[in-house]
């Protein structure tokens, strides 16, 4: 059998940057994809994620994503790729938005630079976005998009540079850890590791089933939507929009300007924005996949997009689904497992993991070759739930 330092089960945004992590510190590490980095069928794709700082799902993220950005940075440095696209995050809501509230809260906590607007504020400063009189608003500047296919790429390139190797399509069947170490089983063989790091993302459950109570996958979809004929939508930002009264926020990240045209010219999705609903979608079992997109699930962003920003609901320009994998509280499941010492994960990503994901794979390799992370992973322990 193979001996390594360390295995990492998925090539996604975490198993990348966990790989990246792990070969930067000298370990030899293996990672094993059962389909292809940043896949079309997982959760690490769609040619633009939001990276923001102004968290306001819970603010102890904050130490985290300084730290992923800060990796973003030097990963495009390494890697001589260009990731980042600042172009700011603007939140919109009722005046109780939890949403808008909570990015207020963290930026006073952590003292992040960002602009509590009222509603005359929003409409001078984003007038594609209709909003009433009493909204509020929040803006980061220091905020945007990271393209997520470029950045999985860049760290495999990276970790491989350093030593690490990659195999695709190996099932990863079971792990068997034992005194000496892990017996990683695959549809390959087996392989041997001291440690083994999971972040298989919907596949999760099959390999740590006692996670699975606490584990939902979802099928989400993504428009691409042409403004209206004249309108210019070059310099929107990235935007949600808390529409309150039990309905799915409204998601928007601005239009991508590196983004390339397709071999006859033609310019690709991303050069529009994109949008979603934000929250929890149809169950679905990751090997059987999503459905594809219909036009009830179009009508259903298109009418909420002419709700927000009648000027920019123009033609769609593309679509496609991606998985997230729920957790009972819409917060990550990160740590050891549960009698172990050497098998370590990161799941439950609920759709807002991908602007974390460096710090995420930094605080896993370090678990895998020291045993230890200093960074602040604590307040995700699935310990939090009586289930665990």
């Amino acid at each position: 059998m193979n001996r390594w330092d360390v295995i990492v089960v998925g090539g996604g945004a975490v198993g990348s940057a966990a790989l990246r992590a792990a070969s930067e510190s000298g370990a030899r590490a293996l990672c094993l994809e059962l389909h292809s980095p940043a896949h079309s069928r997982g959760s690490s794709h769609g040619h633009s994620r939001i990276f923001r700082h102004s968290y306001f799902e819970l603010p102890d993220y904050v130490p985290l994503l300084r730290h992923s950005t800060g990796r973003f940075e030097s990963l495009e440095r390494e890697s001589k790729t260009s990731l980042l696209n600042r172009c700011g995050m603007l939140a919109m809501g009722p005046p109780d938005s939890e949403i808008v509230l909570g990015c207020i809260e963290s930026a006073r906590r952590w003292s992040l630079p960002v602009d509590a607007l009222d509603a005359a504020s929003l409409r001078g400063r984003f007038p594609w976005f209709s909003v009433s009189d009493d909204a509020i608003g929040a803006f980061e500047a220091d905020a945007g998009i990271v393209r997520p296919e470029a950045t999985v790429d860049a760290s495999i390139r990276v970790a491989r540079s350093l030593g690490a190797e990659l195999r695709i399509g190996w099932r990863v069947l079971g792990l068997l850890e034992d005194t000496g170490g892990v017996t990683v089983q695959t549809d390959h063989g087996n392989a041997r590791a001291d440690a083994v790091i999971v972040a298989a993302g919907g596949w999760t459950s099959q390999l740590l089933p006692e996670l699975a109570p606490l584990l939902t996958v979802t099928r989400q979809v993504q428009a691409w939507f042409a403004p209206v004929p004249g309108v210019d939508a070059s310099a929107m930002p990235c935007w949600i929009f808390d529409r309150g009264q039990d309905r799915r926020s409204v998601y928007g990240l601005a239009p991508d300007p590196a983004a390339p045209s397709d071999a006859g010219g033609t310019p690709t999705p991303s050069r529009h924005p994109k949008l979603g609903l934000h929250g929890s979608g149809d169950i679905v079992n990751p090997d059987t996949g999503a459905a594809p997109v219909d036009d009830s699930d179009i009508e259903r962003i298109r009418s909420a997009y002419r709700e927000i920003a009648p000027s920019l609901a123009g033609d769609l320009a593309g679509c496609a689904t991606c998985l997230y994998t729920m957790s009972p509280d819409g917060q990550f499941l990160v740590g050891t497992r549960r009698g172990s010492r050497r098998i370590h994960f990161a799941a439950g990503l609920s759709g807002h993991g991908f602007k974390l994901s460096p710090a995420l794979g930094d605080a896993l390799a370090q678990l895998a070759t020291t045993g230890r992370t200093g960074l602040p992973i604590g307040f995700l322990a699935p310990g939090r739930f009586a289930q665990a």
